[in-house]
């Protein structure tokens, strides 16, 4: 079986679903948004705290390269002192770029597609000390050394251009252009140390070296020009005034004569080494410039990134509101209709239409249906819940004026039903009248015998004819004017149950019944009598006994029969409690619905309980109301048994 779901619930849960979709793709984009903005500002902070102290190593490692070629190719003492101090030196830019990792979280700061660069750059500065030793054990030669010391500032060239210009979209193409300005500075670093060791030699460039020096150039070349083109003209001009410059046509004239073999004698180590110097400064310099100026506009490119985040996102953030509000709005409303429209139709279905059934039950008229049965007003504007209203509405009333007409039709039926047994009661009241006056004048024994047979015959069917007029809502003809006691009760409804001879009345104390609730008494006792001798054997004895209660009078009829099952008992004393509609379907146990009935009418308590020998007993309690003071039974009227003298007793 499925759980059952309130419509606030399942309302809430359908205006959920879509509003927290919306809400996880506000958050989301806005992130995305919102993290460019902070990739970029945090570029700086990775630059300040790694990539600078990662580019001075990088020029220290360069020139500890090049003093090392020299030292190389003289093998004097003071290129090897230079040496010495320029180790010392590289040493202090290491440690002061472990130092400046160590105290910064810039590291978690970095971008992923510098993370590689980075670790290559460690793992190179760590390796420093290992080609050192392999240096200084002459393993290495003019060519493999340039191999061992450009891995460092091959990554840091490509961690200091990542982390430091982001890679935003719109920056992207001048940060590559300035990443080929930088790697032509790089490759300057390579060609002035392989010269330089073999300018330091005084002899000729080997096939290799020339071939290196040659890939060294053209790469440079290559860069500068691919770098220069693809620059703006902000970012240009300073690269622009090293172009232009002596130092870089010097450069590029010396360039040319070593490739064209010009060496020995024409070129001297001095020469070159001053100019390439103040070449790679200008290159430093420019690149510094430019540096900054892409530096300000990645900031500005970020604070326009957080002002647009924060705009998208406040606008979205209002939508996301806005739609959340209007949603729950209109769900509390539609459920607080629905439950309005509920609340009307529990009323409709639990208060009003029992109410009014009851009282049609009762007997009351109902003129006005429109009145008794307003249509349904449900609060708000929703059509359908109108709509729903309006059916209700009709439901209502047709409803209505169907029990409006079951009544009338229970009514006209009980209004013939009457009709017909007041005819049967004043025809047998005459059969009766007729028997007594034909018992007075008759002498015989036998004929007396059939006519108080016929008598007693007669009484039973007025008795039938009464209850007839009760179940059809009247009240029996027969009163008394004074009150009767209650054992001359109990005989006369003994005398109108056919096997009264089975039937015992004990001795009781002495009591007496109002005159008006004498035949109603009476008739409700012979009903229990008649049903306590039906449902017992032949031979068995229905006993009547009484006495004076705190409440009342008790009465109790006990037959010997088989007696009911607790379900049977729990069943009967309800229907004795709460007089049922009359269903002409269910004429099985006619007797007590009009035991119930009359015992409604008087206040009478009727119960059924199990006999001590095996059978039933029906408890009937008269209540004080019913009884009369003493006194009042002078010159009362005598009640007819019809039954012979001290039978039954």
């Amino acid at each position: 079986m499925s759980t059952s779901r309130s419509i606030g619930f399942k309302i809430t849960l359908l205006l959920v679903i879509p509003l927290t979709s919306l809400v996880a793709l506000w958050i989301f984009s806005s992130s995305l948004t919102v993290s460019d903005a902070f990739r970029l500002l945090h570029s700086k902070t990775v630059y300040d705290s790694l990539g600078e102290p990662a580019r001075v190593l990088s020029t220290e490692i360069e020139r500890e390269w090049l003093v090392s070629a020299q030292y190389l190719a003289t093998r004097s003492d003071a290129d090897r002192a230079d040496l010495a101090a320029q180790r010392a030196a590289v040493d202090r830019a290491r440690d002061r770029m472990r130092e400046l990792a160590a105290e910064s979280d810039a590291d978690e700061l970095i971008l992923a597609e510098a993370r590689k660069p980075y670790q290559d750059m460690k793992s190179a500065a760590d390796r420093l000390d290992t080609v050192r030793m392999e240096f200084d054990a002459g393993q290495l030669d003019l060519v493999n050394l340039g191999e061992n010391y450009q891995p460092f500032p091959d990554a840091a060239q490509r961690f200091s251009v990542i982390a430091a210009m982001g890679s935003v979209a719109t920056s992207g193409q001048q940060t590559r252009s300035l990443t080929s300005i930088s790697g032509a500075q790089h490759v300057l670093a390579k060609e002035r140390a392989l010269v330089a060791g073999v300018l330091g030699q005084s002899r000729k460039f080997t096939e290799a070296e020339k071939l290196r020096f040659s890939e060294y150039v053209t790469t440079r070349r290559v860069l500068f020009a691919q770098g220069m083109n693809e620059l703006d003209d902000e970012l240009r001009a300073p690269i622009e005034v090293l172009a232009k410059s002596e130092a870089y046509r010097q450069l590029t004239n010396l360039e040319d004569r070593i490739l064209q073999g010009e060496v020995t004698g024409q070129v001297s180590p001095v020469l070159w080494r001053s100019v390439v110097d103040r070449v790679d400064n200008a290159y430093t310099n420019a690149q510094s410039k430019a540096e900054a100026v892409q530096f300000a506009r990645t900031e500005s490119e970020a604070m326009g990134v957080f002002v647009r985040a924060g705009v998208a996102g406040l606008l979205g953030l209002g939508a996301v509101v806005a739609s959340l509000i209007i949603s729950l709005r209109m769900g509390r409303g539609l459920t607080r209709e629905l439950v309005g429209l509920k609340e009307a139709a529990t009323e409709l279905s639990e208060v009003r239409l029992p109410l009014l059934v009851r009282r049609l039950r009762r007997g009351e008229k109902v003129g006005d249906v429109e009145a008794e049965a307003p249509p349904l007003e449900p609060t708000g504007s929703t059509a359908e819940v109108r709509d729903v209203a309006a059916a209700f509405s009709v439901v209502q009333h047709t409803a209505v004026d169907a029990a409006v007409d079951q009544a009338r039709t229970r009514e006209s039926v009980g209004q013939a039903l009457r009709n017909l047994a007041r005819r049967s009661q004043g025809l047998l009241q005459r059969q009766l009248r007729l028997l007594d006056a034909m018992q007075r004048r008759t002498t015989d024994a036998t004929t007396m015998e059939d006519l108080f047979r016929l008598d007693h015959l007669t009484t039973r069917m007025r008795r039938q004819a009464e209850g007839l007029i009760v179940l059809a809502g009247g009240s029996p003809g027969r009163t008394w004017r004074r009150p009767v006691p209650v054992a001359d009760m109990l005989q006369g409804a003994v005398a109108e149950v056919e096997d009264y001879t089975r039937v015992r009345i004990y001795p009781m104390p002495e009591a007496r019944i109002g005159g008006g609730a004498v035949a109603d008494i009476i008739h409700l006792f012979a009903e229990l009598i008649e049903n306590a001798v039906s449902f017992s054997p032949p031979h068995t004895e229905v006993s009547l006994r009484g006495e004076s209660v705190a409440r009342g009078y008790v009465v109790e009829v006990e037959d010997r029969g088989l007696g009911l099952s607790a379900e049977e008992l729990a069943t009967i004393n309800h229907r004795l409690a709460s007089p049922p509609e009359l269903d002409l379907a269910d004429t099985d146990r006619l007797g007590l619905v009009v035991v119930s009935r009359l015992a409604s009418r008087h206040g009478v308590r009727v119960e059924l309980r199990p006999s001590p020998f095996g059978g039933t007993t029906a408890i009937v309690l008269l209540p004080v109301t019913l009884l009369a003071a003493s006194g009042d039974d002078q010159g009362q009227e005598p009640v007819r048994l019809g039954i012979p003298e001290g039978a039954g007793t």
